[in-house]
């Protein structure tokens, strides 16, 4: 892909609207396709982009939009997850090589495996954003950086003054299988045998959700 995309995003109430902003931030060309006029009115006011009334479930409509000049196609709406993979096969149908991703708004990720490149579930990372905050604001000292699959997230761990890991170097520490340190986060270290887990310090953990548990506890406490 270029460094510059051009993007498709088809919806733009929120979740669109804000992916879009966030997009052109990047430098990337952004066409926004929403079918509600008073939202194309407002979308026209507030941002800078090529903005599309129309329905995008139309094939008349994403061909306007200039597939064969995208790289990717977002399909956003808040129509249900079977819209946004429709709207997703009627692009590939059209463009075969653009890349898709579609909202969805329940059920497991894997279940939508081959019928797009990507999915989004925005309540969930909602959900994910609220907790971190509330431990935030409660000194958890945990928070989740990013799931990377179903089985596998980085979480930011505070190290607690009397955890098992406090002031010990990664080398004397028993992790269990299924954990990695792959930063530290406040003394920009890259991971090594010698590097020492200091009380208040943050790392960036990627852990397998049956350690977990554990790997918090040596963190915590």
């Amino acid at each position: 892909m270029n460094a510059d995309l051009r993007v498709v995003i088809v919806g733009g109430q929120h979740v669109g609207y804000h992916a879009a902003r966030h997009l052109s931030e990047r430098g990337h060309d952004v066409v926004i396709v929403e079918k509600d006029p008073a939202r194309v009115e407002f979308l026209s006011d507030q941002y800078d982009a090529t903005i599309i009334q129309g329905d995008g479930g139309r094939r008349s409509i994403l061909q306007q939009a200039g597939l064969g000049r995208s790289d990717v196609i977002a399909a956003l709406t808040g129509y249900g997850a079977m819209t946004n993979i429709g709207i997703c096969t009627m692009a590939r149908e059209i463009e075969p090589d653009i890349g898709t991703v579609a909202r969805i708004d329940h059920g497991d990720k894997a279940e939508y495996a081959g019928l797009v490149d990507r999915v989004v579930y925005p309540e969930q990372l909602a959900a994910h954003a609220a907790t971190n905050e509330i431990m935030h604001v409660a000194g958890g000292g945990v928070q989740m950086i990013e799931e990377v699959t179903g089985d596998l997230t980085v979480l930011e761990l505070t190290v607690a003054e009397e955890a098992p890991v406090a002031d010990r170097k990664l080398s004397e520490v028993a992790f269990p299988r299924g954990a990695v340190v792959v930063a530290g986060r406040d003394s920009n270290q890259l991971p090594g045998p010698e590097m020492v887990l200091e009380p208040g310090y943050r790392y960036l953990v990627a852990v397998k959700t049956d350690v977990s548990d554990e790997v918090v506890r040596l963190f915590r406490g």
